[in-house]
């Protein structure tokens, strides 16, 4: 069989193609170290004269004695040093449980549920979290302030220390800045759909974004 019938045949197209309209458009997904800083530079570089080109940063890193291995989808983020201060948007698991939010919320905590609890060892002590509750945006920000505990099998979290004013169950009212706003205030795009929304927040990203929630949580 040709390479146009075989072409044809995978595909379920109703005409063969002719030979110079196959594979005449190329994309490049350069897989690299995320503390390459000259590649990352050179496929920004490639990129910003029309090559169709992405980078995929992965990172080894050491933490408490055990060595981890983690490797970003896109959109990722360029945090290279696990133990520098980052910020990071964590869900509050409303699509499963109306009540997490005020368990975490009364007991200043960051917790996560079931297949997902292991994000909770994402973020560190320093760190600033931002709960993200479906929805409605983000209602509250904290620093991580407590080690992972466990209180149950099917449970993990870290203890926080609110840093914006936070929901309050006994009026029910919930306030939040809309997932487009946060879009708009820190020019990123986020995977919605994760229990982290990447990609990550720079420290100062992090504290300007605090100071943007504050604000709006007050005037609305």
């Amino acid at each position: 069989m040709s390479l146009v019938e075989a072409h044809k045949d995978a595909f379920n197209l109703e005409h063969e193609l002719d030979p110079k309209e196959i594979n005449n458009k190329q994309h490049l997904l350069v897989i690299g170290s995320a503390a390459d800083e000259s590649l990352i530079s050179s496929v920004d570089y490639w990129k910003s004269n029309g090559i169709s080109i992405d980078f995929l940063p992965y990172r080894v890193y050491e933490l408490a004695g055990e060595k981890y291995f983690e490797f970003f989808a896109l959109p990722y983020d360029k945090h290279k040093n696990p133990s520098d201060v980052k910020g990071v948007l964590f869900d509050t698991n409303r699509s499963y449980n109306e009540d997490s939010i005020w368990s975490m919320m009364d007991n200043a905590r960051l917790e996560s549920y079931g297949d997902a609890k292991r994000f909770v060892h994402h973020v560190h002590v320093g760190d600033i979290v931002f709960f993200s509750h479906k929805k409605y945006g983000l209602i509250a920000a904290a620093k991580v302030k407590g080690e992972v505990k466990a209180p149950d099998e099917d449970t993990l979290y870290r203890d926080v220390e609110f840093l914006t004013p936070i929901p309050n169950r006994n009026n029910g009212k919930i306030r939040a800045m809309p997932f487009s706003e946060v879009s708009l205030k820190t020019g990123k795009s986020f995977f919605w759909a994760r229990t982290i929304k990447v990609p990550y927040l720079t420290k100062n990203e992090a504290l300007d974004l605090v100071e943007e929630l504050i604000c709006h949580l007050r005037r609305t």
